[in-house]
This record gives C-alpha cells, sequence and structure tokens, in this order.
C-alpha cells in the first residue's frame, strides 16, 4: 500500500510527466539554446586561465544580475495578495507565511495556480508593447538607434515580472522571498534542472526582434510589390508570410496600409506570445519544486525521488 495520499500520488505521476514528456515550448526553447549552452559548458570546462578567468566573471555577473532581479521582482510581490488567496479558497488565516507549508498539498496548488493567469496577462501586455515599439521605431528615420535600449528594457522587465511570478509561488507554498534564507530556493526554482531553456529564451527573443525588425525593413522596400503579391513567399520574411497567410484565410485583400498596421500588431503578438509561452514553463517547473519540497518534508527525500523515479520508468515504458 503506498504512503502518498491519493492527491500526491497524481502529483508524482504530474512531475515524473513533466521531466520525460516536456512541453514542446520548453523542447523548443532547449534547442534553441543548445548551442550556447554547450559553448559555455566547453568554456567551463577548459582549463585555459584566460578562459577561466572569463567565465568565472561571466557566471558572476549572471549570478548577480539574477539576485537583483528577484529583488527588484520582491518588491512587486504583496504578501497580502497570498493571504487573501489562502482566506478566499480555503477560509484559512495564515499569519506568517511560513506556517501554511504544513498544510495539504492541494491547497498550496490551488493558491499558487491563482496567480497563473493574471501572471501571463502583464507578460503577454508588456511583449506586445515592446514588440510594437521595436517595429514602430525601425520604420521612423533615425529612431533605430534606440532598439537596443527598447531590446534591453524588454528582457529586463519581462525577466522581472517572471521572477516575481516564481516568488509568488515561492510563497504559496511556505517560501516568502522576503525571508533571504529563502533565496537558494527560489534561484531553484527558476531553473530546476540544467537545461539551456533561459539559454533558449534569450536566443528566442533575439530571433524574434530580429524577424520584427526585418519585416519592416523588407515591407518598406516592398510594400506596394507585397500588396498586389508579386513578391514570392521564400523572398519574404517569415512575419510578412505569416500575414498574408493569415489575410488570405480570412479572405482578406491587404492592402499598403493596412499591411502598414498588421506588421505592429503581428509584432506585438510575435514577441508577447514568447514571454507567455516562457512563464506558462517557469510555472510548471517553479510548482514541481515547490511541490518535491513539500513531499521531501512530509516524507524524506529518499522514498519520494523513487517513487519519481519509479513513474518516470512506467512513462518510458509506455
Amino acid at each position: 500500500m503506498s504512503a502518498f495520499e491519493e492527491y500526491e500520488e497524481q502529483v508524482i505521476e504530474e512531475i515524473a510527466r513533466n521531466e520525460v514528456k516536456p512541453s514542446p515550448v520548453k523542447t523548443a526553447l532547449e534547442l534553441a539554446g543548445k548551442p550556447v549552452s554547450k559553448v559555455l559548458d566547453i568554456a567551463h570546462r577548459s582549463e585555459n586561465r584566460y578562459v577561466q578567468k572569463a567565465i568565472r566573471s561571466i557566471d558572476a555577473t549572471i549570478e548577480k544580475s539574477l539576485i537583483k532581479t528577484i529583488q527588484a521582482a520582491n518588491t512587486l510581490t504583496n504578501a497580502e495578495g497570498i493571504r487573501k488567496e489562502y482566506k478566499k479558497k480555503w477560509q484559512l488565516d495564515t499569519g506568517e507565511l511560513e506556517s501554511v507549508r504544513g498544510l495539504p498539498l492541494l491547497q498550496k496548488d490551488k493558491v499558487a495556480d491563482a496567480f497563473d493567469v493574471s501572471n501571463a496577462f502583464i507578460v503577454a501586455t508588456e511583449g506586445a508593447v515592446m514588440g510594437a515599439a521595436t517595429t514602430l521605431l525601425e520604420a521612423v528615420p533615425f529612431a533605430q538607434i534606440a532598439i537596443p535600449s527598447v531590446v534591453i528594457a524588454d528582457v529586463a522587465a519581462s525577466m522581472t515580472m517572471m521572477s516575481r511570478h516564481i516568488c509568488q509561488i515561492a510563497a504559496s507554498y511556505g517560501y516568502p522571498s522576503s525571508n533571504p534564507a529563502h533565496l537558494p530556493h527560489i534561484l531553484a526554482a527558476m531553473a530546476p534542472t540544467s537545461d539551456a531553456s533561459d539559454e533558449g529564451f534569450m536566443v528566442t527573443k533575439a530571433a524574434a526582434i530580429s524577424e520584427i525588425r526585418e519585416s519592416v525593413k523588407f515591407a518598406s522596400r516592398h510594400t506596394g510589390e507585397l500588396a498586389k503579391g508579386l513578391v514570392k513567399d521564400g523572398a519574404s520574411p517569415q512575419l510578412i508570410r505569416l500575414v498574408r497567410f493569415v489575410a488570405e484565410r480570412l479572405g482578406i485583400i491587404v492592402t499598403e496600409k493596412e499591411l502598414g498596421l498588421l506588421i505592429p500588431i503581428a509584432g506585438a503578438v510575435l514577441n508577447g506570445g514568447l514571454n507567455v509561452a516562457f512563464q506558462q514553463m517557469n510555472h510548471t517547473n517553479a510548482k514541481d519544486y515547490f511541490r518535491r519540497l513539500h513531499l521531501y518534508d512530509r516524507y524524506g527525500e529518499e522514498p519520494v525521488v523513487r517513487a519519481i523515479e519509479s513513474a518516470k520508468a512506467s512513462l518510458k515504458a509506455k
């Protein structure tokens, strides 16, 4: 007979499934980030003292940036909002958030999920605004010089908002980010495995911005030809081909003016959608990390790991 409760067994199955069969978004981001991750891995294993010095400097910069991002996210995380969710969903007065660690896992999961939709809306809006801004700046003469600053601001804002989401999840499981002792857990929840998803997000962000800029340049050079359908699909950027494909399926004839309006909208959707996809992946990763901690606290690490590995083996066998 299993020592775990019925809901906990379901959670163990979910954790195993997320590791054995990661989401298409996670798979795509890992694939995109593999080249960068491989270069960094080679640098870490290099015995050249100059390479080692450089990689230590990079690691230190990344760590400091992550900590500053979490600190910024912590100022945006409202502990009272977590307490209100416990009150709203379970009629519980939690007091200190550390006290929720002893609550049933189902209750903590429901509170953590309560912040999913609102955070998805925030990162989608931020990404859409920045994507549209990049498109418009590219179209304005001499304004292109500001695009690198917009891109940096986009990445910083999206990472801060996503870190805020992780802090909310951590607090929902009894690990509020206001306590410095919980920082290692929050960092681990942001990067629960040694995969290349984070590098993939940065690479994909760069590719998305590049695609938006190329689409604006291409459209400005060939607007008349595009509207008349004189430019072959293979010759135009993917974003423009997407706009044309959707327009054709809807039976819409795209004029020059409409094309100029649709490209910023498509850029906003592309950048905002990328933010949401990464945020959803982080939500699942962070939840699984703190679910593990809950189970470790209750049953000990060894039996939980054994149960997860058994569930993974069953999934692989199927």
